[in-house]
């Protein structure tokens, strides 16, 4: 698909940066977006400025993200595909000893991050007919026991079939 524009979140390691690399050898033009900013202008620098654009962005700000898309907009002028790959994994001790705080930073980016996404892309996906992945996981198919990144994970899926049927 040369010249289509693809939107990463969470691209600066892992997952993202992976993709963002594979698709820059597919051809895409990346807008490539995360928190951090140093990392996500290594991988520009290793990529090429031509074909990508660094964005940072705090995926559980809806304000950044409405920042993230038109940033993309008015650099590329379309929008033709985005990955909401941003996530945080899960931590020990289960539902009796986990803290609470790691499930709120992991649950705002995971699920609300993710639904921020939709909102502020569907419009431009939907004008390029374009085309929207979600990271999901095998933990949000089954039940791990005592797991809060498994039902963050669910949420993605049920996001994903509901997103879908609209």
């Amino acid at each position: 698909m040369s010249d289509h524009v693809l939107l990463i979140t969470g691209a600066s390691s892992g997952i993202g940066a992976a993709t963002a690399r594979l698709a820059a050898a597919a051809g895409y033009r990346l807008a490539l977006a995360a928190r951090s900013e140093d990392k996500l202008q290594h991988l520009v620098d290793e990529i090429g400025p031509q074909r990508a654009l660094a964005i940072r962005c705090d995926v559980t700000d809806y304000a950044e993200q409405q920042a993230m898309v038109q940033r993309v907009l008015d650099h590329y002028g379309q929008l033709d595909a985005v990955y909401a790959n941003a996530g945080i994994p899960g931590s020990e001790g289960g539902f009796s000893g986990a803290d609470p705080e790691v499930w709120k930073t992991m649950l705002l980016t995971n699920v609300y991050g993710v639904g921020l996404t939709l909102r502020c892309a569907l419009a431009a996906l939907k004008a390029s007919r374009g085309h929207l992945l979600l990271t999901g996981s095998a933990a949000g198919r089954f039940v791990i026991p005592g797991s809060m990144y498994s039902a963050s994970k669910w949420a993605v899926t049920g996001m994903g079939l509901s997103v879908r049927e609209e």
